[in-house]
């Protein structure tokens, strides 16, 4: 995790397996950044830039990881001085234009920005998780604030889940909805319940047995009566009922159980 204050910026490893590195030290516990440090969390570089200090033409010397013992290695090396391992170093290769001069990228190459934005909201989710676990749900709010406002605009806006070719749309709202639901748990603020009605509705989706499951244990033991996304919802799967099937009837039935729950209360 990074903490960024107004006149510093600290690194903190959260009890990872492999531990952060620092320009080649591991962190204990917690240590503080300056302008153009390295910090590798697993086969991950970050470089730490103040943008006053820009001017000063400073320059890190390139590194490599080695992802089988985690020792820090010039980029100019070929394998690994404590282990011996081949690096995966670029050190030796030449750089060659996919595409002549003036024309389009190949259609079927995978857009950087959407990649990016899939590995970060994956890092994040990950870092978020063991928040959670540690208890620290107002962290792992912060964290997964943007990411999960981003996908409940995606949904109102009924574009893709997934920003990204490589993630299944499934997954990402599956997962998005039990970080949403652990932030019900553990904040007990009922807007998280909210999110979770309200991206159902958005996508049109039933909701799962793991997730009603849930909310039946959180729409009771937080005396959940907030109607303006629970309601549409309920309506909306009641009109849809006459499609299910067998085990889609099973769920609806445990829906109507909830709706009675919440809408019974004043």
């Amino acid at each position: 995790m990074l903490h960024v204050g107004p006149t510093a910026v600290f690194v903190e490893d959260l009890n990872s397996r492999n531990g952060v590195v620092v320009n080649g030290g591991v962190v204990q516990n917690r240590c503080r950044l300056t302008h153009m440090d390295r910090i590798y969390v697993g086969s991950q570089e970050l470089v730490l830039i103040d943008a006053a200090k820009m001017t000063d033409q400073q320059e890190t010397a390139p590194h490599v990881l080695c992802i089988a013992c985690g020792a820090v290695n010039g980029a100019a090396k070929r394998h690994c001085g404590e282990c011996g391992k081949r690096l995966l170093s670029m050190a030796g290769d030449t750089y060659k234009d996919p595409s002549p001069r003036g024309s389009d990228p190949p259609a079927t190459w995978d857009d950087p920005e959407e990649t990016c934005t899939a590995k970060t909201r994956d890092v994040i989710g990950g870092i978020a998780a063991k928040v959670i676990i540690m208890g620290r749900y107002e962290e792992a709010e912060r964290m997964l604030l943007p990411h999960l406002h981003d996908l409940l605009t995606r949904a109102l806006g009924q574009q893709p889940l997934n920003n990204s070719k490589d993630d299944d749309p499934d997954t990402v709202f599956a997962t998005a909805v039990h970080h949403a639901l652990e932030l019900a748990r553990g904040l007990r603020e009922p807007r998280w319940i909210d999110w979770v009605f309200q991206v159902h509705v958005a996508t049109g989706r039933l909701m799962s047995a793991e997730t009603i499951e849930v909310l039946h244990d959180l729409v009771r033991s937080q005396e959940y009566k907030r109607r303006k996304y629970a309601a549409p919802y309920f309506q909306a799967i009641q009109n849809q009922a006459h499609a299910y099937g067998p085990a889609e009837r099973f769920l609806a039935q445990r829906l109507e159980g909830l709706s009675q729950v919440i809408l019974a209360r004043r």
